[in-house]
């Protein structure tokens, strides 16, 4: 499940990198904005360390 959760993680952060490239060139705000979504999804999807073996 870890390496399932990484790669759709790394999906989301190239496909935001993606629409910034886009955004940029075109000018458009909306196009940033939804690059910022995708790398909040990508960061709700990297997994995580436990914290419990402390």
């Amino acid at each position: 499940m870890t390496v399932l959760r990484t790669l759709l993680a790394v999906f989301f952060v190239l496909a935001g990198l993606g629409a910034i490239v886009s955004a940029v060139r075109r000018g458009n705000l909306f196009d940033l904005v939804a690059a910022v979504a995708l790398f909040a999804i990508a960061a709700a999807l990297w997994p995580r360390r436990q914290r419990s073996h402390i």
